[in-house]
């Protein structure tokens, strides 16, 4: 009963999150335009728009459906990639908005800046300030509250192996050595393109380049490195670190990565990205399909590395040797 109660506390505020974006989105889709101004592009948006936001409230009721799966006896006994995969696209879309968002609340707040709000390909504004607002803090909340609940699940279904301490390398053949190889090239390249733009020294789109732009790109760039610091890590063996830090480190950064260059890359090429005012031309599209492969690639060597560290004895408490080294040092 002591879990239980968090839990059901957790879902109800995932849920109540979701409620205003998914309430929002119905309404557009039935014809509706609340928050949408007279002279907003997306009054024009057309088909490709409407599919756009069908897609999100899938989306959107995933993250329902998922908070229940983590609090309820039952999404125990799921499989665990059945769970996975959506709760790692979920970590990373929600996850630089969840660190990105309040930090540019908080810049705004401080420096009595405007926020910036899209413009769309018109002259026009996408949206009152009130939507974008509204938005994003469900969001963050979603994030949060979806966090947590996936912490406390995998704390109570795979414990012992999140708790242990793996002194050894993981064994990689030459196939894997190179998709890890190459993730993390593309993963410190991106990232490393990401905090020149957090630091004002050059912009892949000029046109977006204001505070807000910055704050998102240094976001990118933290999980860039904390993607590579965790497949790092945890090929390596964790050592004195328990194993849940380097994998929730290389999840949510290969999760960011991944999911965020395949969403802009999903704009590009089906024309909402225009309507939204996001540049398509060939150099960012380039660095949208590198960052997806670079995500997708250090997270297929992650899954590598916890079959591994799974399918072998956890590891023994930080500075004692191995069960079996112990029985042979006692003969």
């Amino acid at each position: 009963m002591a879990m239980r109660f968090p839990k059901n506390a957790l879902v109800a505020l995932t849920v109540a999150a979701c409620l205003p974006y998914l309430a929002l989105k119905l309404l557009w889709l039935s014809g509706g335009t609340p928050g949408i101004p007279r002279d907003s592009p997306l009054h024009t948006a057309g088909s490709t728009l409407w599919v756009l936001n069908a897609l999100t409230v899938l989306m959107d009721t995933v993250v329902v459906l998922l908070a229940l799966a983590l609090a309820r006896p039952w999404g125990r006994r799921l499989p665990a990639p059945l769970l996975a995969l959506p709760l790692w696209g979920a970590s990373g879309l929600l996850g630089p908005i969840a660190l990105g968002f309040p930090v540019q609340a908080l810049y705004h707040a401080l420096s009595g800046a405007a926020p910036q709000r899209g413009s769309g390909n018109g002259s026009g504004a996408l949206l009152e300030d009130w939507v974008w607002s509204l938005v994003y803090s469900g969001f963050t909340v979603q994030g949060l509250a979806l966090g947590t609940l996936f912490a406390l699940y995998v704390r109570e279904r795979w414990g012992p192996l999140l708790g242990s301490r793996p002194a050894r390398p993981v064994p990689l053949g030459p196939a894997w050595r190179a998709a890890g190889a190459a993730g993390c090239a593309g993963a410190l390249g991106i990232g490393a393109v990401r905090a020149v733009e957090a630091l004002g020294l050059w912009s892949a789109d000029p046109a977006d380049h204001g505070a807000d732009s910055r704050i998102v790109d240094g976001c990118f760039a933290l999980f860039a490195l904390l993607a590579v610091a965790g497949t790092v890590r945890l090929l390596r063996g964790a050592g004195r670190t328990r194993l849940w830090v380097p994998l929730a480190a290389v999840w949510s950064g290969s999760g960011t990565l991944a999911c965020w260059g395949g969403w802009l890359l999903l704009g590009a090429f089906s024309g909402s990205g225009q309507v939204l005012g996001q540049r398509t031309d060939g150099l960012l599209n380039l660095l949208h399909g590198t960052q997806a492969a670079a995500g997708l690639l250090l997270a297929a060597v992650a899954a590598h590395a916890v079959r591994h560290r799974s399918a072998t004895p956890a590891a023994a408490p930080s500075g004692a040797p191995p069960a079996a080294e112990r029985q042979t040092r006692s003969r």
